[in-house]
């Protein structure tokens, strides 16, 4: 799994449940299966007040290659 991998599925999360709660879920699930130098963003979700603004600031900023 690679880190866009992980963003897809907090992104996912996000539009299919929409709570705090289902995204810091994801993020804990995601976070032993990437590799350590990687881990930074998903640890930042996983302490955040609202994972959820979080994410949609994310995606909000997303550029496509």
């Amino acid at each position: 799994m690679n880190l866009t991998d992980a963003t897809l599925i907090l992104l996912l999360a996000a539009h299919i449940h929409g709570t705090d709660e289902a995204i810091r879920a994801s993020a804990k699930s995601v976070l032993k299966k990437l590799p350590r130098s990687k881990r930074d963003l998903i640890y930042k979700v996983i302490d955040s007040r609202s994972p959820l603004d979080l994410v949609n600031y994310l995606a909000q900023n997303l550029e496509a290659e």
